[in-house]
């Protein structure tokens, strides 16, 4: 497509917020004007409404709106606070990984790559950790194919999520915490506190893309290693290298693969003429093997230079937990191949893909290895 109809415009197309129809665009310069030009490709493509919460969250709001919601947030992913979650997740890690070593076997996914996120963003919000389930339940709902789950259990999956913050939102404005929940409810735009609605959208948004995203991300990274055995057993005795090969299975597999745009005003596009309303999606996976920008693309390469994948997005809208996403890879890497060598895909028991368009991960990733 990237060659033949870099612009596309697909008819059948459909959103996971009920959205059909859009222009699909595969050009890395292309995607990234999309991404950045938020003038002309709006991130307000979701229709705004009691039953969808997420209306009106960070990410469906441009400057200067997204700006002053922005600020407020960057705090809570600053180098200092990120870095202080350093220890306590290293813990975590080893806490979910010990129960397999001996036994040499796990679903990666259900055993790390869903609970480490949920985690991590739990911590940061204040959720209670008995909630953390029901929590990636309903984070699966939110992000899952509409054409599979339906329209019912997207909002059901909103609404009982947006109750339970309610129930802590309440919590906190009687007794404040060392949490994000206590810090958004006393923060001002312009002397003006956020409304209940905007924190409970912020808090939505933050879990999905903060779980989905990095479940994803952990997940499409195990894969990689373990199906391309040079790599890993290169990372095994030189674990400096991690962090650019994980940099490298951002580019090789992100895991968002695709993201959406509203035209603002009518405007032409690698040849097309788009008009105002029209939705786009962009697709960050074909513009991150653009053979005009990557060399070789499909092949990965641990120390490329990838300064101009749009894993995380570009432009106003880069993804905020950038920092943090890429600390908890380390830290779990770095544990897996300290205590675990020879990694494989189990045989006999395929991986099975997220059915997404969106968010690229595994709903089951078995693995077998080696106990160091």
């Amino acid at each position: 497509m990237r060659d033949e109809q870099p612009v596309y415009f697909d008819p059948a197309f459909r959103f996971y917020f009920g959205g059909q129809g859009a222009w699909q665009v595969f050009h890395h310069k292309d995607v990234q004007r999309v991404l950045s030009d938020y003038e002309v490709f709006s991130n307000e493509y979701m229709p705004k409404s009691d039953d969808n919460l997420l209306g009106s969250n960070l990410n469906q709001t441009d400057p200067p709106r997204h700006r002053q919601l922005r600020a407020l947030v960057t705090k809570a992913f600053s180098p200092s606070i990120v870095s202080k979650m350093e220890s306590w997740i290293r813990k975590e890690c080893n806490e979910l990984l010990e129960p397999h070593l001996q036994k040499g076997e796990m679903n990666f996914v259900k055993a790390c790559s869903i609970p480490l996120p949920g985690r991590v963003t739990a911590q940061l919000l204040g959720v209670p950790n008995q909630d953390h389930d029901q929590v990636n339940a309903w984070i699966n709902a939110i992000s899952s194919d509409l054409a599979v789950i339906g329209m019912d259990a997207y909002f059901q999956a909103q609404q009982e999520m947006g109750k339970l913050f309610m129930t802590l939102l309440e919590e906190r404005s009687k007794q404040p915490r060392a949490d994000l929940i206590s810090h958004l409810l006393q923060a001002e735009i312009d002397g003006e506190k956020l409304s209940l609605p905007d924190i409970l959208a912020f808090c939505i948004a933050l879990l999905i893309a903060g779980n989905e995203t990095t479940n994803g991300f952990l997940a499409n990274a195990m894969y990689t290693f373990a199906t391309l055995p040079a790599v890993q057993a290169h990372l095994a005795t030189n674990i400096k290298d991690l962090p650019s090969a994980l940099n490298e299975v951002l580019r090789y597999e992100p895991p968002v693969q695709s993201m959406c745009r509203i035209a603002t005003m009518d405007v032409e596009l690698g040849g097309q003429h788009i008009k105002k309303g029209d939705l786009m999606n962009v697709w960050l996976t074909a513009a991150n093997r653009d053979p005009s920008v990557f060399t070789d693309p499909d092949t990965f390469k641990i120390n490329r230079d990838n300064i101009k994948m749009v894993s995380f997005g570009h432009g106003p809208h880069y993804c905020i937990g950038a920092m943090l996403a890429r600390m908890e890879a380390k830290i779990a890497f770095e544990i897996i191949f300290e205590k675990m060598k020879n990694i494989q895909l189990k045989p006999g028991q395929a991986p099975i893909r997220n059915p997404s368009t969106i968010v690229a991960g595994f709903l089951d990733l078995p693995i077998v290895f080696e106990q160091k």
